[in-house]
């Protein structure tokens, strides 16, 4: 394909253009995921000055790394909820990501310059796994009333990942109907009479 029909053809260039902006969306929302779990946690959120992060989550994650990010993710490698591998993959995530917001011209003109689906995927599946971690071993497993019995991994779903797999479905015209995610929300916002 020449670089003159990437941005005279409508469909191409909506696909391109909504390509990029989901994948750079997406890796803020997995990047504030992996970030705001442990943030949270050792957040104290019951102090009479109000939210007030712990001394234990600088000494306990950001003493990994000066980064948030980089020091969420070595955070939770040494929780073994990821590995070394997991990490380059994030990282390789992070420079696409700004390979893309810095090069957004190149990726609706250029034939070479594509957004990665299989870094994409891999950054999901690391989100993924890192949610998965976090439920069973932080929301479960902390709560003595939660009955852990007999929940599997492969049945936990993470919010995030869903709501990025419902942005792409909508953009991408996915959906089972047009407008059925909007309808069936705003059926269950609707208050009956």
């Amino acid at each position: 394909m020449e670089s003159w029909e990437m941005i005279t053809n409508p469909t191409i260039l909506r696909e391109n253009l909504m390509g990029a902006s989901i994948y750079i969306s997406a890796y803020e929302m997995c990047r504030e995921f992996v970030i705001g779990k442990p943030k949270d946690f050792f957040t104290d959120n019951w102090g009479c000055d109000g939210e007030k992060i712990t001394d234990e989550y600088f000494e306990e994650v950001l003493s990994f790394d000066k980064s948030p990010l980089k020091a969420s993710l070595l955070w939770f490698k040494a929780q073994n909820a990821i590995n070394e591998q997991d990490i380059n993959s994030f990282n390789e995530a992070r420079e696409h990501r700004n390979k893309i917001a810095h090069n957004l011209p190149m990726f609706i003109s250029d034939p070479a310059h594509k957004v990665d689906d299989d870094i994409f995927n891999e950054m999901l599946e690391i989100t993924h796994k890192i949610g998965v971690f976090w439920v069973i071993h932080y929301e479960l497993g902390i709560n003595p009333d939660n009955n852990t019995h007999g929940i599997k991994e492969n049945d936990i779903q993470i919010g995030t990942i869903m709501m990025i797999n419902m942005i792409r479905k909508i953009a991408f015209g996915h959906e089972p109907e047009e407008g059925h995610f909007y309808q069936e929300l705003k059926r269950r916002m609707t208050p009956k009479s």
